[in-house]
């Protein structure tokens, strides 16, 4: 069965309120019994010393026990060196003495040692508890005063009363005022509840359903912006399927095409040659997208291999990456031009560099045009390259880094090497940016 959260929230607050009612009425009872017992027994002990120190001009202790007891409003006793009661305010004037029928108590002996006897027992002939002190007295006599307690115990027993009224009085008004607090609360938890479900649904057009700064409106806005960066990144999946199909549709259609050729007609050589390099080139495409694409997702989700962080010479990796693109910027009457700063260096992985540096420079050869000059400047911790093509048109440049873009040109490629040259300078702690509309600046640790 599953219980609810308003139902949770009375519970706790009832039951906050029954401990809080119980330990008041246990606390308030004893410190209230305490208090009337530690003043009843400095009355009757003030009192049993007054009752000592009449008995040194008092030559009768049967009769001063009878005149005392009604000025002290107790019973009083007193018992002579040998254990005798010589007075004794509840027995008849002037009768001879006699052992104490209840012996030598406690509150007695206590006396006799020169303390203060304090005992509390159930007496027959009052039918009730009654509470004992006794003090010494002179000649070795010891005076005791008795007070039945019964009244004590019905102020003790209304005051219970009293605080169990309180108790359910309180719990009343905890439930009243949780019930006033749950409504809102549950109303606010159940638009976070709606809203999570929602979400889980794959609906993401959720709004924050409360502005306060509490928890449940910092949870409502937790939701409704966790909505959205789900609708934003199943944008971004749906896009990168679409863009993974279109790049994969392409040489797949002209594989199954020239595959299907090569099964149904007789070719010449020649022809079929170049339908089987068709072929492969396409299929090497299709390798190159899945590599990228594998390499990528690994570079993002940090699981790639861990570069190194060497110092690396900058002048070799740029001179290197200009020989591979030597005749690809014969073919199209570029220049490549390095300008090196002596001793030019960084820290990174040297593949991981000279894979970037050679990914700019070549965008640069492809989309800048025919005779287009590139150029490379390196400083330590800093490789720059630009180029003197059209360059990037604004509306371009905010999404030249993403998956696929290729903006408007024309030119084949996969359309991740800029995405993966971001990633490796990330891995190596560094940065790549456009600073200009042709211009590249890859920034590294020092």
């Amino acid at each position: 069965m599953t219980i609810s959260f308003r139902v949770k929230l009375l519970a706790s607050h009832a039951a906050v309120a029954l401990v809080v009612g119980i330990v008041t009425l246990v606390v308030v009872e004893r410190q209230v019994s305490q208090r009337m017992e530690h003043q009843l027994d400095q009355r009757l002990e003030a009192q049993a010393r007054a009752v000592a120190t009449w008995m040194e001009r008092a030559a009768h202790p049967s009769q001063l026990a009878h005149r005392l007891a009604g000025v002290v409003d107790a019973r009083v006793t007193i018992v002579d060196r040998r254990g005798l009661s010589v007075g004794e305010s509840h027995a008849q004037p002037n009768t001879l003495p006699t052992i104490d029928p209840e012996g030598l108590t406690p509150e007695l002996n206590a006396a006799r040692d020169g303390k203060i006897g304090r005992e509390t027992r159930y007496a027959t002939f009052e039918g009730q508890p009654v509470r004992y002190v006794a003090v010494a007295a002179p000649q070795d006599a010891v005076v005791r005063l008795g007070v039945p307690i019964g009244e004590i115990d019905e102020i003790k027993a209304d005051l219970r009363r009293q605080l169990l009224v309180a108790a359910i009085a309180s719990l009343l008004v905890a439930l009243g005022l949780a019930a006033v607090v749950a409504g809102p609360l549950t109303t606010r938890l159940r638009a976070a509840t709606a809203a999570a479900r929602r979400i889980g649904a794959g609906d993401y057009a959720v709004s924050a359903a409360s502005d306060a700064r509490d928890e449940i409106g910092v949870l409502s806005r937790a939701l409704a912006t966790a909505a959205t960066e789900l609708a934003a990144n199943e944008q971004k999946r749906r896009d990168f399927l679409a863009n993974v199909a279109h790049e994969i549709r392409t040489p797949v259609t002209s594989i199954r095409g020239y595959a299907d050729l090569l099964q149904r007609k007789e070719l010449d050589a020649e022809t079929r040659r170049e339908f089987v390099q068709t072929i492969h080139r396409n299929a090497v495409r299709i390798g190159t997208l899945v590599e990228d694409l594998l390499e990528l997702e690994a570079l993002e989700a940090g699981k790639a291999q861990p570069l190194a962080r060497d110092e690396i010479a900058l002048g070799p990796i740029i001179e290197h990456v200009r020989e591979t693109l030597r005749t690809r910027a014969q073919e199209l009457a570029a220049t490549v031009s390095v300008t090196l700063d002596e001793g030019a260096s960084a820290r990174g992985d040297a593949d991981a560099i000279e894979r970037v540096v050679l990914n700019l420079v070549d965008n640069a050869l492809r989309h800048g045009g025919q005779g287009v000059n590139v150029t490379v400047e390196a400083r330590s911790g800093v490789v720059v390259i630009r180029d003197s093509g059209p360059g990037i048109p604004i509306d371009q440049r905010a999404r030249i880094f993403d998956r696929f873009y290729r903006g408007t040109s024309k030119e084949h490629g996969t359309g991740l090497g800029l995405a993966i040259a971001r990633e490796l300078a990330l891995a190596m702690g560094g940065t790549l940016a456009l600073s200009e509309s042709s211009t590249f600046t890859l920034e590294l640790p020092v």
